[in-house]
């Protein structure tokens, strides 16, 4: 009966506010939808994140919502692409429990072709924060790993993502402060393929760190493995010195193996920067990006190609505005971060969420929320991008 009543609401919301869905830059491909409000009877769809397997199969992950609220109840969903994300096939559906609220989709691709799909889950009414929304009112999560926590859940997938392991709980890994609340983050693991690290398995993460009963701050940190997933280790904390803490952050692999982290600074306009020389063990203090400069919002990060390759490129999908989460570009970076030279246009309109996948050698693909605030429609896009029409 909730869940019935929930998307009754829901879906009268959609329906009154729905707006016209936002057009790509001059000569690009016609984004093609992935998931779309009101599909399966989910009326809202958000986070996406994007993951390619060894066998070329695009994989897309995204929170499926019941409500319109970063605090209601979300399922873990997938859809899988043969074709390069010209087409897309059925709603899979991960996980789904009414008394659960699950977040932050991370996936990663292993050099075995193993898939593994890390995400989180609060009670429903709780979460990392105290508030109140016009459909639900929620509690900020207890301390520990008793009841109403959070829990960080793994599952793996051996065959090209069709079906999915049992989950594993991390929480006891990533949240091993006794203040910590939350661990997780929206943006894709990497599997280090360079240096002395080779083969290990890196996750990022931003940690909930409760102060008071209404008070809270950030850390941002890895889980890493170095056994293929059986066993997981937490980095040390990104130093905080001339910045504000930092939440969702995006992590990628340097030429020489070494790992940089680009974050959701806050309030700030600026993203922050952090780099690691001992595979994600250790973390300089964050430092504010001159050139990546936007309306606070999760983006997308993707090391394309190595200078061993022939080019050294990294990528990053982010809303160029100040303003609101419109204005799509995705910029190219030819040294691993430090700056950032080349910068696309590719969505004038609304652009949220984002993240990158490699389609192939001449192809960056782009997932993204069209959409700034529920007066939108929440669906989700994928546009592929050819390295030839990157200036």
């Amino acid at each position: 009966m909730l869940r019935k009543t929930i998307l009754f609401y829901a879906l009268s919301f959609s329906a009154i506010t729905a707006a016209p869905y936002t057009a790509p830059a001059d000569g690009l491909s016609t984004p093609v939808p992935v998931f779309e409000a009101g599909e399966s009877n989910i009326p809202y769809f958000r986070i996406p994140v994007i993951e390619r397997s060894n066998k070329g199969t695009l994989l897309a992950f995204a929170e499926a919502r019941y409500l319109d609220d970063d605090h209601a109840r979300n399922d873990i969903v997938l859809k899988r692409s043969k074709d390069g994300g010209k087409t897309w096939g059925k709603l899979q559906t991960i996980h789904a429990d009414q008394d659960l609220v699950m977040v932050n989709p991370s996936p990663v691709t292993l050099s075995s072709g193993r898939i593994l799909l890390m995400y989180e889950t609060f009670p429903h009414g709780f979460h990392a924060r105290n508030g109140k929304h016009k459909h639900v009112s929620y509690k900020m999560m207890n301390e520990g790993f008793g009841g109403n926590t959070q829990k960080l859940l793994m599952r793996a997938s051996d065959d090209d993502g069709k079906s999915w392991s049992k989950p594993i709980e991390l929480q006891k890994f990533s949240r091993q402060g006794a203040s910590i609340i939350q661990s997780g983050s929206p943006a894709n693991g990497i599997q280090l393929k360079r240096g002395k690290h080779k083969g290990r398995i890196l996750f990022p993460l931003f940690l909930t760190e409760k102060l008071s009963d209404k008070k809270r701050t950030w850390k941002n940190a890895v889980l890493y493995s170095d056994d293929e997933g059986r066993n997981w280790k937490l980095s040390k904390t990104v130093p905080i010195k001339n910045t504000e803490p930092s939440n969702e952050c995006l992590i990628a692999e340097t030429d020489d193996g070494h790992v940089v982290m680009n974050a959701r600074a806050g309030r700030n306009q600026h993203r922050a920067i952090s780099h690691s020389v001992d595979g994600g063990m250790t973390w300089s203090a964050f430092e504010y990006s001159k050139d990546l400069i936007h309306r606070p919002c999760n983006a997308g990060l993707l090391k394309f190609s190595y200078a061993s390759e022939g080019d050294s490129r990294t990528f990053f999908s982010y809303n160029n505005s100040t303003k609101q989460r419109a204005n799509g570009y995705l910029a190219m970076s030819p040294d691993d971060g430090k700056t950032w030279p080349h910068k696309t246009s590719i969505v004038p309109g609304y652009f949220g969420y984002s993240q990158l996948v490699k389609i192939d050698p001449n192809n960056i693909g782009v997932i993204y929320e069209p959409f700034e605030s529920p007066r939108q429609e929440w669906s989700i896009y994928f546009l592929p991008v050819s390295l030839d029409q990157i200036k």
